[in-house]
């Protein structure tokens, strides 16, 4: 069976919420992100200072799930989410999450920055009514 890229591409439109997996010195850590999607290009904002940043940082190996999908890949850092390099992609974060970089948002930190993450290899789980009918697999990069 094939991986449905498109199906893929519409998920990650519709996720609020994906979770990412990190390591660092052999110990895994997940937790959930608020994904901005251009295609099959993710982007997330998170402290510099955080865990996910730090191990993102040295180690860019990471995994994500979200729908029915899993799927390995890297993490690259962008730079400051304030820095005139991302002024575009905070654009584009702002308008698919209207709350966030503003006094509403809660997480917002003044070491924010962008990671880019890669998708590498993906899986699908394929159901039909509800049942699981097939996995499907496939190298994208």
């Amino acid at each position: 069976m094939e991986i449905n890229l498109e199906k893929l591409e519409e998920t990650l439109n519709k996720a609020e919420v994906i979770y990412l997996s990190t390591s660092l010195h052999d110990v895994v850590s997940s937790r959930p992100v608020s994904p901005l999607n251009i295609g099959l290009s993710l982007y997330i904002r998170t402290s510099a200072s955080s865990k996910k940043a730090k191990e993102m940082t040295a180690n860019a190996n990471i995994a994500v799930c979200v729908g029915n999908f899993y799927f390995t890949g890297k993490a690259r850092s962008l730079g400051s989410a304030f820095g005139s390099g991302n002024t575009e992609l905070k654009r584009s974060y702002i308008s698919r999450y209207p709350d966030s970089f503003g006094e509403e948002d809660e997480f917002i930190e003044s070491d924010e920055v962008f990671f880019e993450l890669t998708i590498e290899h993906v899986s699908e789980w394929i159901y039909e009514n509800d049942i699981p009918v097939g996995f499907a697999e496939q190298t994208l990069w």
